[in-house]
């Protein structure tokens, strides 16, 4: 009930945005997305994945220069295990045969939107992504060792032509993605990051 509550406040309050917006656009968008997870077991250096989905666009300001972009994004991220890995962590199988580790999410980006002058556009904001699928189950202490949720803080540059956008991000991840008891813990901490570099196009 709650949950629901709060989504139909959510909707109207982007509703309510939309019908008083100067503008509004909403479309489709694909990156190439290199990515890496920095901590204990893990190697450095970055990996490529793919990110892509919908997004939606609102003036907050007659002029058109203030804005906000919510996104709803598909996310396939990488990144390899180190040397290490063993002394760290347990995993139970591996289906690419390989040390790479291959982690899917739901990423919803949520972003204000600055444009100081015509078509070109500053980025900042939070994401919010959720692990749907990890091609390989770690332990450590029994206890599967991946958290669900990873949030980000993110900045940006977006250029537009036309109907067409091109824009690079960077992410750094806030919390730690390890879901390790505080008895198993010790030092051992994983924090992502991403950079993205792609395009957009609006349908509206």
């Amino acid at each position: 009930m709650k949950k629901g509550l709060l989504l139909a406040g959510v909707l109207s309050l982007f509703i309510g945005t939309a019908s008083k917006a100067q503008t509004f656009h909403y479309g489709l968008k694909a990156s190439l997305m290199f990515s890496s997870i920095q901590g204990d077991g893990m190697q450095s250096g970055v990996k490529p994945g793919f990110q892509g989905g919908l997004y939606a666009q609102w003036d907050l300001s007659k002029d058109g220069k203030w804005g906000f972009q919510p996104e709803l994004l598909f996310t396939q991220a990488a990144a390899k295990k180190a040397s290490s890995f063993p002394t760290y962590f347990v995993s139970d199988r591996n289906t690419y045969g390989n040390d790479k580790l291959r982690l899917s999410y739901v990423t919803v980006p949520l972003l204000l939107r600055y444009s100081p002058v015509k078509n070109f556009t500053l980025l900042a904001g939070g994401q919010y992504s959720y692990l749907v699928y990890a091609d390989e189950n770690i332990f450590k202490g029994n206890r599967d060792a991946l958290t669900k949720s990873d949030i980000g803080a993110v900045a940006g540059v977006q250029i537009a032509v036309s109907t067409v956008h091109f824009f690079g991000r960077y992410v750094y991840g806030i919390n730690d993605v390890l879901n390790v008891h505080p008895a198993d813990r010790g030092d051992v901490h994983w924090h992502s990051q991403q950079i993205t570099v792609g395009m957009g196009i609006n349908i509206k």
